[in-house]
């Protein structure tokens, strides 16, 4: 008589039903993220992956299982880049595709190594182990970026929208916040396993974990020095021809949203325009040089642009910086962070026969510039002023507000704008040119981004982009006044520069760099002692 059990359902130690678990993990993952922005789906997400890992499996089928929910997760929360590759770079769908596939399948080796690492560990340890989940987990996710200089959707990102989980990035960045959703995962799989006594303790010392980390308190909110700024929003087409006329109108299209914003509001401090197709060379054009400086005169206000600059060959995605005062700019920032496939080409050796540069071949920066601007310090009055006023006048002290400025994907990375507050910016701008994403998830994720580095700093975040989202996001990550999607417009915000830096602004990285040196000694001494042969449950 067969048996009903085995007719009726894959057992768990069947390769088949251990690989549908571990994508539903990716799936989840994928769901968590923007558009779809089903973020509370991130905290059960790693229930499968660790259920099966927790029942002890050979290295290598927990290797390709980890690999298996990172390439669903990555492919499909990622695949913003073929449409940028097809309609931009003139790439063939299916080599688009292709070529995703491959981004996707070198990033999922991160997830890969999560899942062996963690697999070691349970041969070595028992269920147990599955505590040290959250801590492997932000180890690996660090390490991504550090050996391929890709940050994108770290785990955590899927809560930015949500400040009092986000606010524990204050102490250990994102890495942090994506610990704390694996340890949600981490216990409810260890409470499948209660019985066991040593899981019981494993179980209370992750929920402990958790729970003490969103006590943390909050960075103190400060009054800060307000700051008014207007951003223009443009929405020029990537694909408008590069005739002079057109250059022409855009560049006058720009001027006129800037004199209007600024007209209604005679105070502004700052006024931001977004990066977009729109060439500027401010170092070698003279005429466009002359009247930006007169801009800036004339509305009485410093004025960023994005520039492109030229020194010998190298050629640079640059924020120039014109003061009112001197009628002239400051130092120019050169953007260290580029955009891979956008601005060059990642693993040049692998794909750069296949794939050109959407826009052309930069080189990085080096250096994350801080600019000291001298403004008029408010009426005492205007300081107690109530959200959504407007300031009437100057008064007659200068104020210096520090502000740094960077450039598009450099938002996603959090030790580069942890560098710019690290070195005294007590506000920030971002310029940025999300045309390319279209209308997929992209432009999405990108704002995720940027709210996670606003609350990591506790810094207000000018966001200014070509075609949305543009916005002022506050330090406890509230999206004020954003300008539509896809439209031309200008709008205007009262910022508020904060001086108070948090711990990971202060320290950076340390507690994901402590969860790779705990997670590198523990499998040391796994793979170095002897196997605990009570700890397997026959492994295949």
């Amino acid at each position: 008589m067969r048996n009903s059990t085995a007719a009726g359902r894959l057992p768990l130690t069947g390769l088949l039903c251990q690989s549908l678990m571990a994508s539903a993990t990716g799936g989840l993952l994928v769901f968590s993220f923007p558009k779809f922005d089903l973020s509370f789906l991130a905290w059960v997400a790693f229930v499968p992956l660790l259920y099966v890992l927790g029942s002890g499996i050979r290295l290598q089928r927990a290797f390709w299982l980890g690999w298996l929910s990172g390439l669903i997760f990555i492919f499909f929360s990622q695949n913003w880049i073929v449409h940028s590759m097809t309609k931009y770079g003139g790439l063939l769908t299916v080599l688009a595709y292709g070529i995703a596939l491959l981004f996707a399948s070198i990033l999922a080796m991160f997830p890969a190594l999560f899942a062996a690492t963690m697999a070691q560990l349970r041969k070595s340890f028992g269920w147990q182990v599955l505590a040290l989940a959250p801590v492997v987990w932000a180890g690996t996710e660090w390490l991504r970026p550090l050996l391929t200089g890709i940050t994108w959707n770290a785990l955590g990102i899927s809560q930015a929208k949500y400040f009092p989980i986000a606010r524990i990035a204050q102490y250990g960045g994102v890495y942090l916040v994506s610990a704390e959703v694996v340890a949600a995962s981490t216990f409810l799989t260890l409470l499948l396993k209660l019985k066991l006594h040593s899981v019981k303790m494993a179980a209370a010392t992750v929920l402990i974990f958790g729970l003490a980390t969103l006590c943390l308190p909050s960075a103190p909110e400060e009054d800060g020095v307000p700051v008014t700024v207007v951003g223009v929003q443009p929405n020029i087409p990537l694909t408008f021809p590069d005739a002079p006329n057109d250059q022409s109108r855009y560049f006058e299209n720009n001027l006129a949203l800037t004199r209007k914003a600024t007209s209604l509001l005679p105070n502004t401090d700052l006024a931001v325009w977004a990066e977009s197709p729109l060439v500027l060379n401010y170092d070698k054009d003279v005429i466009i040089r002359s009247r930006l400086d007169a801009l800036a005169q004339e509305i009485d206000a410093y004025l960023i642009i994005n520039t492109i600059a030229r020194e010998g060959e190298a050629y640079f995605n640059s924020a120039q910086l014109i003061s009112p005062q001197l009628g002239s700019s400051l130092r120019r920032y050169d953007k260290i962070r580029l955009v891979p496939f956008g601005e060059y080409v990642p693993w040049r050796s692998v794909l750069g026969r296949f794939v050109p540069t959407i826009v052309g071949e930069f080189t990085p920066g080096t250096e994350a510039l801080v600019y000291s601007l001298n403004l008029k310090t408010p009426d005492p009055a205007f300081s107690r002023a109530q959200e959504g006023e407007v300031r009437s006048g100057k008064g007659e002290n200068a104020t210096q507000v520090r502000v740094g400025i960077f450039i598009c994907y450099e938002a996603a990375y959090p030790d580069l704008v942890r560098r710019f507050v690290r070195n005294g910016a007590t506000l920030l701008v971002n310029i940025s040119n999300d045309a390319w994403f279209g209308n997929t998830a992209g432009a999405h994720q990108h704002l995720a981004h940027a709210l996670m580095r606003a609350i990591e700093n506790n810094r207000d975040y000018v966001r200014v982009t070509n075609t949305g989202v543009t916005a002022l996001i506050t330090a406890r990550g509230h999206i004020i006044d954003p300008l539509p999607m896809f439209a031309s417009g200008s709008q205007a915000w009262q910022a508020k520069a904060q001086n108070k830096q948090t711990f990971y602004t202060r320290w950076g990285d340390c507690f994901a760099i402590g969860c790779v040196i705990l997670s590198g000694v523990l499998l040391a001494i796994s793979i170095l002692r002897p196997t605990n042969q009570s700890a397997l449950s026959r492994p295949i």
